[in-house]
């Protein structure tokens, strides 16, 4: 029976940050996939989550990102989500495998 496995590595703020997923079968790289988490990307839809968010909410991703600065907290919260989504889909890829 193969074996599945997956590895997720951040990148470099350069291209985007956030992260990269590589999925592997008996150690040989079948796919990967990028998540980006870049702050400057869309710097209106960070307006728009920094005004929804509550103070006791604000106050979290400030420290998330040790820092005071909104604009540092969105690239905190975009990293985060980021890496959610990155283990969610390598967690799929071996879960995928063993139903097949």
């Amino acid at each position: 029976m193969p074996k599945y496995t997956y590895r997720v590595s951040s990148r470099t703020a350069e291209p985007g940050g956030g992260y990269h997923l590589r999925l592997y079968m008996d150690g040989v790289e079948m796919g990967s996939g990028v998540y980006p988490a870049d702050p400057d990307a869309a710097p209106e839809e960070g307006i728009d989550w920094w005004n929804r968010l509550a103070e006791h909410e604000r106050a979290h991703w400030f420290a998330q990102a040790n820092s005071t600065r909104p604009v540092d907290a969105w690239g905190a919260f975009l990293r985060e989500q980021a890496h959610a989504d990155a283990l969610a889909e390598g967690w799929a890829w071996i879960t995928r495998r063993g139903k097949q």
